[in-house]
């Protein structure tokens, strides 16, 4: 079942209550923390054509902790399962003894107290135990729990053995966690027929990985992808349209960047100043060298406004900072704000670290949750008309320079009724594209995470779900004026031809052209027949009659097949 996260006018209290704790309060650290904070080496941003290093914490221990390992767990390291569903495998149970039938150990009376120790018989007088009396024990002399946990804490064996099972939970707590994050969850895909009303909010107790795909086209097959997971929503009805490991967790990177600018939206006022202060500095200091930032500098004053414009059009790292720690006091609350945000958006596979989304084990995000936080942030109309602005001059003022920004969403510069949108980028293959576009009055939000391939993803996904096939290629559009910022990064699209492929899960080859797939007997006749030049592009889906006749037709002809015989022809 599709499920419908809560509007944009549901209550803060949450937020609230974190944000109006005492400073004192909200800023203390543990002096651990703060020295494993110093000892992290520099992230490597998104968007720069570098492989990304990883910024890891300094865990260290004093020597009385390394001696004795704590018994006690925080709330911070409990771990959240994923709704997910599961199947119960029938069979009989075992039948095992209950504590209620075992008979626990009794002294009889005048038994030596085994609990006392050599050491202390050593100095007990030498008296002769009095013969035993068998006796009926009575049926209330059972010890208590506070007797068993006496005896059991004499017993040095059980010691041991829970410090060393304890210390071992310690150990594996870490590793199950980055496990259970880097598998994907199960999913439970319903499709629906055409025209079906897009199911409800789904109830706290239904799956959360649960959805119903209701295309809009359906004389098109869904086109394949080179991304690692996929997602297209109508963002008017919220309906599924495609899902391609809609729930897989991996890094969102640049895209971390909705939610900063959603909160700024949402908290501060778009003419509040930002002054760059000594605690921004700092901990835009800590950032790489080579990290994508805005530039600013100590003593400048900037709006609200313009920071978002910094965030979003610059995707600035230094921004992120600047609007975290203004609206928040410091990054750590900010960014408790931020998963308090996303739980209340219901993107429950989603967990941020920082507001700009460099590279951090513990930073995650789906292709669904990224769908459904972009209807969100792009309803706003401030972030809507700032992500859909393709140059920006920013005026001097606050003791700063006129900036001319340039916006690095590049589906904004060539594909028709694209409105909004927010890349990420780490320069290997892991490219992320989040892109809002409007045509004939039907809103799409389309999301591709870590292809190699963004341009042509993107735009198969968008012309099926606006049933529309129009050829449009970023290589035809970066030859007018004004070019696509950064097409130098992509040779100038120069691989984007209209011949190109991509070959389905099943073996098919989808044309990307004009949106259809061909396969089995059809494209071994395709292929030993003189292939495109001969037949051209598909035209339309196979059809299969009742028969045993499958036939599919082309730019330049129809191909038939006898599914019995295997043998094919031109009609």
């Amino acid at each position: 079942m599709h499920r419908r996260p809560p509007e944009d006018d549901e209550q803060q209290e949450d937020l609230e209550q974190l944000r109006t704790r005492p400073q004192t309060q909200q800023r203390q650290r543990p002096a651990s923390a703060q020295r494993s904070r110093t000892a992290q080496t520099p992230y490597h941003y998104d968007e720069h054509p570098e492989v990304p290093r990883v910024r890891r914490a300094s865990l260290q221990q004093s020597p009385a902790q390394k001696q004795q390992p704590s018994i006690q767990m925080s709330q911070k390291t409990r771990l959240r399962e994923p709704d997910t569903e599961v199947t119960h495998v029938s069979g009989t149970p075992k039948k095992y003894a209950t504590s209620a039938t075992r008979r626990p150990y009794q002294y009889d009376e005048g038994e030596i107290d085994r609990t006392t120790t050599s050491l202390q018989r050593k100095h007990l007088p030498s008296v002769e135990p009095p013969p035993r009396v068998h006796r009926p024990r009575p049926p209330q002399a059972k010890r208590t729990l506070k007797g068993q946990l006496q005896h059991l804490s004499h017993n040095q064996g059980f010691i041991v053995i829970a410090s060393l099972a304890l210390v071992a939970l310690i150990i594996l707590i870490p590793v199950i966690y980055n496990v259970s994050h880097s598998q994907p969850h199960n999913t439970v895909v319903t499709t629906a027929a055409k025209g079906t009303p897009a199911v409800g909010p789904s109830s706290a107790s239904a799956n959360a990985h649960e959805i119903v795909i209701t295309p809009e086209d359906t004389d098109h097959p869904a086109p394949p992808v080179f991304a690692t997971s996929a997602y297209l929503l109508n963002a008017d009805t919220g309906a599924t349209l495609y899902a391609y490991n809609p729930f897989t967790h991996l890094p969102m990177l640049s895209t971390t960047k909705l939610m900063t600018a959603l909160l700024a939206a949402e908290q501060g006022k778009p003419d509040q100043p930002i002054t760059i202060t000594s605690q921004i500095e700092n901990d835009v200091s800590k950032l790489s060298a080579d990290s994508s930032v805005f530039g600013f500098k100590k003593g400048e004053t900037y709006s609200l406004r313009d920071m978002l414009y910094a965030l979003i059009l610059d995707s600035g790292n230094d921004a992120a900072i600047a609007i975290a720690d203004t609206l928040a006091g410091s990054l750590p609350i900010f960014v408790q704000e931020m998963n308090l945000r996303a739980h209340q958006l219901g993107l429950y596979d989603t967990h941020y670290v920082n507001p700009h989304g460099l590279l951090d084990p513990g930073q995650y995000s789906s292709a669904h949750d990224l769908a459904i936080l972009a209807r969100y942030v792009f309803r706003n109309p401030l972030i809507r008309t700032i992500a859909g602005t393709k140059t920006y001059t920013m005026p001097a003022a606050g003791n700063h320079p006129v900036r001319v920004l340039i916006n690095g969403d590049q589906f904004l510069w060539w594909y028709p009724g694209v409105d909004a949108g927010k890349p990420g980028y780490d320069g290997g293959s892991n490219f992320v594209q989040v892109i809002s576009a409007v045509r004939n009055g039907k809103h799409l939000i389309g999301v591709v995470m870590h292809t190699v391939n963004w341009w042509t993803d993107m735009r198969d996904l968008l012309n099926w779900g606006f049933d529309n096939f129009t050829w449009v290629s970023p290589h035809d559009a970066d030859i007018q004026h004004p070019p696509i910022p950064y097409d130098n990064l992509w040779n100038y699209f120069a691989s984007d031809k209209k011949t190109n492929t991509i070959t389905g899960a099943d073996g098919s080859r989808y044309y990307v052209y004009t949106g259809y797939s061909i396969n089995g007997l059809i494209m071994r006749y395709f292929d030993q027949s003189g292939s495109l030049p001969k037949f051209g592009y598909p035209t339309a889906m196979l059809t299969v009659t009742s028969a045993g006749i499958e036939s599919q037709k082309f730019q330049h002809g129809t191909i038939q097949c006898n599914l019995v015989t295997k043998q094919c022809s031109t009609v």
